[in-house]
């Protein structure tokens, strides 16, 4: 995640965000929370949505911490919608999704960056398991590998 918090914690992650959005009573669970709180509403950053939902690191405050640095940097991410943020590309989608009867599962998955820096969401329902005949809504978060992190800021050093 680009030096926001230890590599280690990616995978982590995003398994929680999946199960919490996951198929099933999962999915009907997180449109239940949505309606009655209003969790992806325009006045919640995705920090406080998912902090509310007890998405993120709970063994370490300072990988929490990043956690949340990520989910605010998105703000100045691009998505593939023109004129919308990462962050609030993620937050409209799940309003939206969640805003409908009965929502498909999202999956929540990662991609490079450097190869494209925005975030993705499917445009219709896919197969993101290979495993599974389950379809989803898939987004993906861009993340930058922490070493060429590292690498840039020492040549910048110089």
């Amino acid at each position: 995640m680009g030096g926001f918090l230890p590599d280690i914690n990616v995978a982590g992650l995003l398994e929680q965000l999946n199960l919490r959005f996951g198929p099933n009573e999962a999915i009907c669970e997180m449109l239940a929370l949505h309606k009655e709180f209003d969790l992806f509403s325009k006045k919640h950053s995705l920090e406080h949505s998912f902090a509310l939902l007890n998405l993120g690191p709970a063994n370490h405050w300072v990988h929490r911490r990043g956690w949340y640095k990520y989910l605010n940097s998105l703000k100045n991410c691009p998505s593939d919608k023109a004129g919308q943020s990462a962050h609030d590309r993620i937050l409209s989608v799940l309003r939206s999704h969640l805003g409908k009867g009965k929502p498909i599962p999202i999956h929540f998955t990662s991609h490079d960056s450097n190869k494209k820096m925005s975030v993705k969401v499917s445009s219709s329902p896919k197969q993101a398991l290979p495993y599974s005949t389950q379809e989803f809504l898939v987004i993906s978060l861009p993340m930058t590998p922490i070493e060429k992190n590292r690498a840039k800021r020492r040549a910048k050093s110089k």
